[in-house]
């Protein structure tokens, strides 16, 4: 459903499997198939995607109504947090959370249902990038009532940084040295992950969906070959501003300097925009898609197309830019409603050495789920655990960030 080019190997297949161990699992919890799936509907169906909405549907032929399973209070909660987390992520706050588990799910539903809305978000900007390159429009006509079409409140350029920045979850993360065979797994497999990252720790309550998702993020962002990899970093941090996501924003931001040797051009695009990029009409016509896309549902149109031909976007390059944009709808997703972003340098009672002594202070200091540990994105564009490795920690250089964070093996164009 994402992918027909078969331009980054893997890409298509992990995909697909992110799509089946998040809406059809062999363990579906406290979360059923049934409500995974009209959740999917709904966030494809808010996109703009009502025939992806009915391919998700068809995954189970003759499925009763998820209120017949789950019952009408959890169904409308659900149904709720997902036009949230479609429409307005920036704006979830963690009482969305206290709700769903007021309603039933635990923490692993919680987060698998943080990951569906984000990778529906994904998808559905993927199908509708790929019919734009192919002439056709970026959305479907639809019938299904709901929030009338949205765009990502107006960014405020004072509230996004380079400088580096804590994320805290606002459910409990896996224990580091707690992991099931099943977690560690998916740890060991990928470089990019590591235990000390309360990030890395809350996706691992899904690990078969942190798994493929991780093999996703990095055929996109680390491929040899098409895009530049600084255009990459830069469409990223357009979609990241736009969505408020300032973490994520934050972590790219940095990487965008790097690769295009100009930090003084990502302060300016984090303050002002994509406008910061005239005269550079290469830049300029990236940052008109990102944001046309990062809508709810995406409003790009063939003149924006046009103008990413017209400064020189090859087809390949075009194909990843769609990919790079509709990644971040997944990332900023996943950051916004599962966790918090703070200063590096806030001192915070979750930080606290006894975790009951945190416990109890962060219940009076903020409102979150449950306090968790914290990680901080350093200046290099990585995010810098805050914690000693624990049991289970992989490889060196494995650190937290919504990317994977190192790329010194990169070559010096960036490709």
């Amino acid at each position: 459903m994402a992918d027909s080019t078969g331009q980054r190997a893997g890409l298509s297949e992990h995909t697909a499997e992110a799509r089946r161990v998040l809406l059809t699992p062999e363990d579906p919890g406290t979360l059923p198939a049934e409500l995974r799936i009209a959740a999917a509907a709904r966030a494809a169906e808010r996109t703009g995607q009502p025939r992806l909405a009915a391919r998700y549907r068809a995954l189970i032929p003759g499925a009763v109504a998820p209120e017949a399973v789950s019952g009408p209070h959890l169904t409308a909660a659900v149904l709720h947090f997902t036009d949230s987390v479609t429409v307005a992520p920036a704006d979830v706050r963690p009482d969305a959370l206290r709700e769903l588990t007021a309603r039933g799910l635990d923490v692993p539903a919680v987060v698998a249902l943080a990951q569906i809305c984000a990778f529906v978000s994904y998808e559905a900007r993927v199908v509708s990038g790929l019919s734009l390159l192919a002439g056709g429009p970026a959305v479907e006509p639809t019938a299904v009532p709901g929030p009338a079409p949205t765009a990502p409140k107006a960014p405020d350029g004072d509230r996004f940084t380079l400088a580096r920045l804590t994320w805290r979850p606002r459910v409990p993360a896996v224990a580091a040295d707690a992991l099931t065979p099943g977690q560690q797994a998916v740890v060991d497999a990928h470089a990019t992950l590591s235990t000390t990252s309360p990030y890395y720790r809350t996706l691992l309550h899904d690990p078969a969906a942190l798994d493929h998702r991780t093999h996703v993020y990095n055929a996109i962002m680390y491929g040899r070959g098409g895009l530049p990899r600084a255009e990459r970093e830069l469409a990223t941090l357009l979609v990241s501003r736009a969505n408020g996501c300032v973490y994520c924003a934050s972590v790219h931001g940095r990487k965008y300097g790097q690769l295009s040797r100009d930090e003084a051009a990502a302060r300016r695009v984090l303050r002002a925009g994509g406008d910061a990029l005239a005269p550079d009409a290469r830049g300029l016509a990236i940052a008109r898609f990102a944001a046309a896309q990062t809508h709810t549902p995406p409003r790009g149109g063939a003149e924006d197309v046009a103008a990413l031909r017209a400064a020189g976007l090859t087809d390949a390059e075009l194909t990843d830019l769609v990919h790079a944009v509709a990644l971040f709808g997944w990332a900023n997703r996943l950051m916004l409603v599962l966790g918090d972003a703070h200063p590096a340098d806030a001192a915070h009672p979750a930080d606290a050495a006894h975790p009951a002594d945190a416990a109890r202070a962060d219940v009076a200091a903020r409102p979150a789920v449950v306090p968790a540990a914290t990680g901080t994105a350093s200046a290099a564009g990585a995010a810098e655990p805050a914690a000693t490795a624990a049991p289970g920690t992989p490889r060196d250089g494995a650190r937290e960030s919504c990317s994977r964070t190192s790329d010194r093996s990169r070559p010096a164009d960036g490709r």
